[in-house]
């Protein structure tokens, strides 16, 4: 009888334990955090000041903006110290937490312009011009990823 009694409170426990173990066994033991988006840009020879300077004024003064408003968390300006033939020279880094709406997106881009004081045709003109200096060679898209605990 001791004997069914330790098996019946041996089963017990193991009924509560179980799911609990199973449950966390299926956590996944990391859990995303922000998203970062990376955009590498290839600087001509000569053209680094030129570009340094466009980033510390309008550039910075946008991410400030997108900052104020919450649009993004945080940026950063990487420099590449042994580029490699066919790498950037500098990496552009934004964080943020979520993704817009369509709608969102067409909003933030409105406002951003009122608040630069620049239409359509001029941004694309300008953008233009930057194309003589320097050249963006492509945008990841990733996830940190921080442990679940």
């Amino acid at each position: 009888m001791k004997h069914l009694i330790k098996t019946a409170v041996l089963a017990t426990t193991l009924a509560f334990a179980v799911p609990q173990a199973a449950h966390a066994q299926d956590e996944y033991p990391l859990k995303g955090a922000e998203w970062v988006e990376v955009t590498g840009v290839s600087l001509e020879d000569g053209g680094g000041l030129k570009y340094a300077t466009w980033l510390a004024g309008e550039w910075r003064t946008r991410m400030d903006y997108a900052v104020e408003q919450g649009w993004i968390e945080s940026y950063e300006i990487w420099s590449n110290s042994h580029a490699r033939e066919g790498e950037p020279d500098m990496w552009l880094i934004t964080r943020f937490e979520n993704f817009q709406s369509n709608e969102e997106w067409e909003a933030r881009n409105r406002q951003m312009r009122s608040f630069m004081q620049r239409n359509i045709q001029q941004l694309q003109a300008e953008s233009g011009d930057r194309a003589k200096y320097r050249t963006v060679m492509g945008d990841l898209l990733i996830k940190r990823l921080v442990w679940r605990d």
